[in-house]
């Protein structure tokens, strides 16, 4: 069943009536599901460690990290490595008029995804395209085999009206869906960074996903950077599309990626799997005295300087 998500001026309504399938519970299964079971007020950290050549390092324990709040060190009361969590994956594609001519490629790219990051029962993803309206192609599900059905979808239940509602569906997803589940979160967006006629803001999006500790992953799939086959250069100032996506994606511990003549949007999908498959998992609890809904900034480092991490730069406490 797919839902369609008109957006008014009654948002919440629209949102609540939509994530209520979204969110539906998996089939059930005898097999435990593991999952990092901490404090309410701990803050969890999903973190990707890279060397110099940017390859994902596994292998690595607590203080092997250095971690700020705002400047200040804070003890890390929770380790764990990200291989031993569920995943739970949202694949969010951009089906608006700029996109029409990548949805084949996307949707064969994504079959081949889905099969290799599903490969434990407890892992999960779902499918959602967006436009003018967001369309839940397919709820959470830990079968391969539905979300090949529901991509078969995307080109078929694209809106013929214009508009790109993606500040939007970062929220709503974030918001609705992600934020209620345990263990590592990841977003994967395949888009040009456009948006038009978003009711939020990039910096709403960007805290929705933080307050869920969501890593955006960010694919830029533009003419502009390939034509018949051949890589364009992007003219400086030309489009803020890349600046957006990078945005959404640094703030929140994920990486931004451009489909080129020499990176295919298969091998894309393959770095971002490596990296989900090598997380870490941090956490810590915060002083008591945080005021309701502040922000907050965070740096989490290896005590190894030839060692790079990527992780989420900030976080809203508690309400």
């Amino acid at each position: 069943m797919t839902n369609r998500l008109f957006f008014s001026c009654l948002l919440t309504l629209s949102v609540t009536g939509w994530a209520q399938t979204a969110s539906q519970p998996p089939a059930s299964t005898d097999e435990p599901i593991t999952t990092l079971k901490v404090a309410t007020r701990v803050v969890e950290i999903s973190a990707v460690v890279k060397s110099k050549d940017g390859e994902p390092r596994g292998g690595m324990t607590k203080d092997d990290f250095v971690l700020k709040q705002d400047g200040r060190e804070e003890p890390i009361h929770y380790f764990s490595q990200g291989s031993e969590l569920p995943l739970t994956l949202a694949l969010m594609v951009d089906t608006s008029g700029s996109q029409r001519t990548f949805i084949g490629d996307e949707s064969l790219a994504s079959d081949v995804f889905f099969e290799t990051m599903l490969g434990r029962r407890e892992d999960r993803a779902m499918l959602v395209q967006f436009d003018n309206s967001i369309l839940q192609l397919k709820s959470l599900t830990s079968s391969a085999n539905a979300l090949h059905l529901a991509l078969s979808g995307l080109s078929s239940h694209a809106s013929a009206v214009g508009g790109t509602l993606l500040n939007d569906a970062v929220y709503i997803v974030a918001k609705e869906v992600l934020a209620r589940e345990t263990g590592r979160k990841a977003m994967v967006i395949l888009t040009d960074g456009g948006d038009n006629g978003s009711r939020k803001t990039v910096e709403q999006a960007i805290e929705q996903a933080q307050r869920g500790d969501i890593q955006i992953y960010s694919i830029l799939y533009s003419a502009r950077d390939v034509a018949n086959g051949y890589g364009i250069s992007r003219p400086p100032g030309t489009d803020n599309g890349k600046a957006i996506l990078q945005k959404l994606s640094e703030s929140t511990g994920g990486r931004v990626f451009t489909v080129s003549h020499s990176i295919s949007l298969r091998e894309i999908f393959a770095e971002i799997g490596q990296d989900l498959r090598l997380q870490y998992e941090v956490g810590y609890t915060p002083p008591p005295d945080l005021q309701p809904n502040s922000y907050h900034k965070l740096e989490l480092r290896a005590k190894d300087k030839k060692l790079s991490v990527q992780a989420r730069k900030g976080f809203f406490a508690q309400p």
